[in-house]
């Protein structure tokens, strides 16, 4: 028998609180119905009752924020309160550093000393703090990142609060996790090739990867690599990106600042006359039947109000090779263990075999990428696909004997690793159920267009809650 966690347990009076969106929470605090206090306790008393089945959280920060709760319920008093993140609950991945915690990576700690602990915050974590927001602690991901399900020898099978018989995926699947579990309110992921939309998919919530450097990113930059947001509505990624979409000075990779306010860039966002190119396959994928008939919906969907929608048969050419390249460079520092799994053990061992051709291979492949995705932007505004050829895999697939580079690998991230090999953003958001789990619907563009996307992704849950309210 399997379990659900994505929606408030019946009977419990405090677990609504833990799924309200930044706009409820900004709206009661403002007015003094709720306090940030309040919110947080309901919080960690629901993470105690849940996460011991999901393996969301690998480790709490539940001292320090509930005190940063008290000072927040104070500025909010005193009306002074520091912007609308101000008091809501965040939870931020294994390895993006928060001061005073460790960073395992997957791992075992090798230490327990104070020498294994982040001296100082990431990017990210300054900017969430700066924004009043309260870190309630760390989630967990896959060793090294390198297997597409969070689920470790270090701390165990994260599951799917949609069902617990399977995995929400990874490497961001504990932030997923506990964004759908009503864990927290906004969890900040890493994507460099799907871990922020893959998850978000298999968990029926939404997933912004940034274009690169628009969120800095330190320590550890990769050109594929970003930061991100994972909520249960496109609206709040946009309010995460408020925050974290702004300079900070140790990553040289990011962009200058600019003025975007995402949020209020949702406003009056139509579908109406939106260039939409559509790709079910891109090409080359095999896509499960139910997956593909929930995508092609929500496209008839959006097309009913107004889209103009174009079936594009071929993206580009199967990038999975020069993506494991580049997936592989940053790895050839770590050290294989002889207690390695085989999924572990067979992206290590390629790492060490990758020749200087391969190198230039990789360059030759993303400059084709990146003019085939530019061809397509030239006379559409966005790419839109599934996020995933197929629903959340079960607890048991990929790892520990999962062949890293076999063909369900290679099948699972080609809609999502396209993007972070030419920088560009790109947007998951549920868009219906195959098998009664859920399907993502993801939403690319050109750099620069994070704002965009994000808008339009909000439009179109909005165009599907008005469909479920109206039973069609």
């Amino acid at each position: 028998m399997t379990e659900r966690f994505d929606k408030p347990d019946a009977g419990v009076p405090d677990d609504p609180l833990c799924f309200y969106s930044v706009d409820q929470l900004a709206a009661a605090y403002r007015c003094g119905a709720l306090s940030p206090l309040t919110v947080a306790q309901a919080m960690f008393a629901r993470i105690a009752r849940v996460n011991p089945r999901l393996a969301a959280y690998y480790a709490l920060d539940e001292a320090g924020a509930l005190e940063a709760a008290r000072a927040s319920e104070s500025r909010h008093r005193a009306g002074t309160a520091k912007s609308a993140l101000d008091g809501v609950p965040v939870a931020i991945k294994d390895h993006i550093d928060v001061a005073g915690m460790a960073s395992p990576r997957g791992r075992s700690l090798t230490s327990a000393s104070a020498a294994s602990l982040a001296t100082q915050d990431s990017p990210v974590t300054a900017r969430l703090r700066e924004a009043g927001a309260l870190i309630m602690g760390k989630t967990t991901m896959p060793e090294l990142s390198v297997i597409p399900v969070t689920h470790t020898r270090a701390f165990g099978i994260t599951r799917n609060p949609c069902d617990t018989a399977r995995s929400p995926g990874g490497s961001s699947g504990g932030g997923a996790a506990a964004a759908a579990a009503g864990l927290c309110t906004i969890a900040i992921g890493s994507d460099g090739g799907g871990s922020i939309r893959l998850p978000a998919s298999f968990t029926g919530i939404a997933g912004h990867k940034p274009t690169l450097g628009r969120v800095p990113y330190h320590p550890g930059q990769t050109d594929r690599t970003v930061a991100g947001p994972l909520a249960r509505s496109a609206r709040d990624c946009a309010h995460a990106m408020n925050a974290i979409a702004r300079p900070d000075g140790r990553d040289w990779m990011e962009l200058p600042a600019d003025d975007t306010d995402y949020v209020a860039a949702l406003a009056g966002v139509s579908l109406e006359g939106l260039r939409v190119g559509y790709s079910p396959d891109y090409g080359y994928q095999k896509v499960d039947a139910a997956v593909a008939a929930c995508a092609d919906a929500a496209i008839e969907a959006m097309a009913r109000a107004g889209a103009i929608v174009t079936r594009i048969a071929t993206v580009c050419r199967d990038p999975f090779r020069p993506y494991m390249i580049q997936a592989g460079l940053r790895l050839r520092a770590s050290k294989r263990r002889d207690d390695d799994p085989p999924a572990v053990a067979s992206m290590l061992d390629f790492a060490a075999t990758i020749t200087p051709e391969d190198l230039q291979f990789l360059l030759d492949e993303r400059n084709r990428l990146g003019a085939d995705l530019l061809r397509i932007f030239k006379s559409h505004d966005m790419l839109l696909s599934p996020t995933s050829p197929v629903v959340a895999p079960a607890v048991g697939e990929f790892y520990p004997d999962g062949d890293t580079l076999g063909e369900a690998n290679r099948n699972l991230i080609g809609f999502t690793c396209p993007v972070n090999l030419v920088h560009m953003p790109a947007v998951s958001v549920h868009c219906g159920h195959a098998a009664g789990l859920p399907v993502g619907l993801q939403f690319a563009g050109p750099k620069f267009s994070d704002a965009r996307l994000l808008a339009v992704a909000a439009a179109f849950e909005g165009l599907t809650e008005n469909r479920a309210a109206a039973g069609t």
